[in-house]
């Protein structure tokens, strides 16, 4: 979710007394302007670590620089995690991975039996559209429709025939899976459901959602 202009003044205030400045309403538009774009966690977290190394009044440009440095980091992160499961399960796995923004990149690039069975030549140019489309998840969250996992080629073919899904390949972090498909708008998932029964949720992800 972007940030809006009376979070990101309520972190520009310290800042800007810590290094004793004044901001004038244009000169705080104007940095909401060049940063709003980013959530607000992204964007505090960006000034803390400015804040831990350097004495000087950052500018626009030194937190713009964290901020991309810090998104393409996460979206190297994420395509490393995913090209580890592909060699580990490979496409006949479903697989449910900790990180919501992953499914919807995969989701939109065709699915993960497609992942998997791209050729070297298109993979290279499917990587670098992964990280380009991660970025703008993590910019814009604009996570809609996320399927709770990824089907394999088992679950693909036999799920039409009424047959029982598989287990997915949880990958990552297990607490991290259950917590955000918890989460989801699906029959059986709700947050109710997990807060009064959370060995349910767990079931339901292990053994099929």
């Amino acid at each position: 979710m972007s940030s809006t202009s009376h979070d990101f003044a309520k972190i520009m205030q310290p800042v800007s007394e810590l290094y004793g400045k004044n901001l004038t309403p244009e000169t705080l538009n104007l940095w909401f302007g060049l940063l709003k774009e980013y959530s607000i966690e992204e964007i505090q977290n960006a000034f803390s670590r400015y804040i831990q190394t350097e004495s000087r009044m950052p500018l626009p440009a030194d937190i713009l620089k964290i901020l991309r440095g810090s998104s393409e980091n996460l979206a190297l992160a994420a395509l490393i995690k995913v090209e580890n499961a592909m060699s580990r399960y490979g496409s006949y796995a479903t697989v449910v991975f900790d990180d919501p923004i992953i499914h919807a990149v995969i989701s939109e690039l065709g699915g993960w039996v497609r992942t998997c069975r791209l050729t070297e030549d298109k993979f290279t140019w499917w990587k670098k559209e992964f990280r380009e489309r991660y970025q703008h998840h993590l910019r814009y969250g604009t996570l809609t429709d996320l399927p709770a996992k990824l089907l394999g080629i088992y679950d693909e073919r036999n799920l039409l025939f009424g047959e029982k899904p598989q287990k997915p390949a949880v990958i990552g972090d297990y607490e991290k899976a259950v917590g955000w498909v918890s989460k989801l708008d699906s029959p059986g998932f709700s947050i109710l459901e997990q807060k009064k029964y959370p060995e349910k949720i767990t079931r339901q992800i292990m053994n099929g959602i």
